[in-house]
């Protein structure tokens, strides 16, 4: 029964669609029919409009007319009628059904003259097409041509039924097949059933998924309590899941955490299993031991480590107990070998059992800076009692001197006053280089900026350190414009600064050299300072150091004059304070040349502020 109902629904559906394709086709045959009569009407009517009146409307009203002559050609028996009309829309010549024909007003306006327009019959329930064109004589308006069709064909179904059967049998043919194809498709349901009458059973649930009958509306009611028993075991599996994945992403959560904090670390960082392979090494690791993470991570000691004292250290506790210990090691990288890495070992226990021994944390710490720190602090308390200890000896001399003060002549006082004022000021200055580095270091320095010419700033760097010059035989030259202008700086701070770049510049001068002060304002505003001299220069490599705290030059030549490696430091410190910069330029056995540069205050600001 269902079977058959299936078969009457198919053939009213196609008894449907023939019926929509019947009268698609209708539709398509009337239009088609439009756009014929149009295209005639139209070129009738404009071909009867261009000719004489005389010869359209002939005066013994004759059928052989123009009109008549042209109706007959065309021999169409869709034509209803044709017809000249004066002015006023009165007749004056018909041919054709013209009975039928409807008087109507004829448009007075020349836009209008030609057209087309649908109307009724007399006496007849069809419509016609009619075309309207003007008919002039000797160039005045003497009256409208009026042609018309019937807008719908005669024998219009005759035409389509041949159409719509030729149509229908393919539909028909199709429905057929389609049934066929239907009912082969639907034998393997019962199959279906089965499979999941043995899933239900599989579920602990008793439902019967069979089609008896063939009914298919019982088979889809138990189908949907299948989908239903389904939906509920996927239920209780996506909550096992659930849980599943919620434990799986705190554990892993867990180890991203540890992981984040061994990656933020600023040491290389390793943790080894019992069997010495590493299970973690953070990215600092990678720059350590110039090894990929990829390469280090799950692969024997042996493969990726290139270093024997680290080999041998890791191998130590390869299966040791937890009480196997070992101090740091030291070693140097091969790719850095000015470097210093310090290697040690914690065991790591769990934390349910702190008697188990999970592997150990390797850690790898840059001591590098650490040991040139201990070494520029020892160079630097040699340098600073060295300087300390040959003032104080001259003060001794000197002091010890002038206790045979009346022995004395006026010239040999003078001068050991001289000299112990001299040096008094050496040690002065090196003891407040010292608190200005602390002050720096501990960031309490704090600018006090004012109004500062720059002339007299220069001019008192150059009274004040001409003597020196002099007693050295050095030639010390000041030049700069006389409206250098003023600028807003702290003037005790930045007199230390030039003060020893001109000082270093004398000292590292021989006996007959010269040295420059200059300054002179650039563009953009910019002030700028230079120091040059004529002494025994830098190496490169001194050059990029010059600025380093404690840092003294290797040469022979250099160490042949005192120092500390302070005083650039500090000039460094004190120029980038005030926003500036400072370069060296410098040629071995040539002299060098120092630029400070920082910006320069606006007069109007300057006088603003004052």
């Amino acid at each position: 029964m269902n079977n058959d109902r299936l078969g009457l629904v198919m053939i009213a559906a196609t008894l449907a669609v023939i019926a929509l394709i019947g009268n698609w086709l209708v539709g398509y045959q009337v239009s088609v029919h439009h756009e014929k009569v149009r295209v005639m009407g139209t070129a009738l009517a404009r071909a009867l409009s261009s000719a004489d009146y005389d010869q359209v409307v002939p005066a013994d009203n004759a059928s052989n007319s123009l009109m008549a002559r042209l109706v007959f050609v065309q021999a169409n028996q869709d034509f209803a009628y044709g017809a000249v009309v004066d002015p006023a829309g009165r007749r004056v010549y018909a041919t054709g059904q013209s009975r039928l024909m409807v008087d109507a007003q004829m448009p007075q306006e020349p836009f209008a003259w030609f057209g087309e327009q649908t109307r009724n019959l007399l006496g007849d329930d069809r419509k016609v097409l009619e075309f309207h064109a003007p008919l002039m004589k000797s160039g005045v308006l003497a009256g409208f041509i009026r042609v018309a069709y019937f807008e719908r064909p005669e024998k219009l179904w005759d035409s389509s039924l041949s159409s719509l059967a030729l149509m229908a049998l393919p539909v028909f043919l199709l429905t057929a097949l389609f049934y066929f194809l239907v009912r082969r498709e639907l034998k393997p349901l019962s199959q279906l059933g089965a499979r999941m009458e043995e899933v239900a059973q599989s579920c602990n649930a008793n439902v019967h998924f069979g089609i008896p009958g063939g009914d298919m509306g019982d088979f889809i009611r138990r189908f949907d309590q299948f989908i239903q028993l389904v939906q509920s075991r996927v239920q209780q599996i996506d909550h096992v899941a659930a849980q599943t994945q919620t434990a799986s992403h705190l554990l892993s959560y867990r180890q991203e955490k540890a992981e984040s904090v061994l990656n933020a670390l600023p040491e290389a960082v390793l943790v080894i299993d019992d069997e010495c392979v590493p299970t973690f090494a953070n990215a600092r690791a990678e720059q350590v031991l110039g090894v990929s993470q990829a390469e280090i991570v799950g692969q024997p000691v042996r493969e990726w480590c290139r270093s024997p004292e680290v080999l041998a250290f890791l191998m130590r506790f390869r299966n040791a107990p937890a009480s196997a210990t070992q101090n740091a090691i030291q070693f140097s990288p091969e790719s850095h070998p000015d470097r210093q890495i310090a290697v040690s070992a914690f065991p790591l226990f769990s934390p349910r059992d702190q008697g188990t021994l999970l592997g150990r944390l390797v850690v790898f710490r840059d001591i590098t800076a650490e040991q040139l720190a201990k070494l520029a602090g020892a160079e630097f308390v040699s340098h600073v009692s060295h300087e300390l200890k040959t003032p104080l000896n001259t003060l001794t001399m000197y002091s010890e001197l002038l206790l045979d003060y009346a022995a004395l002549d006026e010239s040999d006082r003078v001068n050991a006053v001289n000299v112990i004022q001299g040096e008094a000021h050496r040690m002065a200055s090196l003891i407040n280089n010292l608190l200005n580095i602390s002050k720096l270091d501990a960031g309490t320095m704090k600018l006090a900026r004012a109004r500062v010419k720059l002339h007299d700033l220069l001019q008192d760097v150059y009274d004040s350190m001409l003597p020196n010059a002099v007693a050295g035989n050095i030639q010390l030259q000041l030049k700069m414009p006389p409206d250098l202008g003023s600028v807003r700086l702290d003037k005790d701070l930045f007199r230390i600064a030039i003060d020893n770049l001109v000082s270093n510049a004398i000292k590292y001068s021989d006996p007959g050299g010269s040295v420059v002060l200059s300054a002179e304002l650039l563009e953009d505003n910019q002030m700028q300072i230079r120091v040059r001299d004529e002494g025994i220069g830098m190496s490169p490599e001194d050059c990029a150091r010059v600025f380093d705290k404690y840092y003294r030059s290797a040469s022979a030549e250099a160490a042949l004059r005192s120092g500390h490696g302070l005083g650039l430091y500090l000039a460094r410190q004190i120029v980038e304070l005030h926003h500036g910069t400072i370069t060296v330029d410098s040629t071995v056995g040539k002299g060098t040349e120092f630029a400070l540069s920082f910006k320069a205050q606006a007069v109007n600001l300057e006088e603003g502020m004052a």
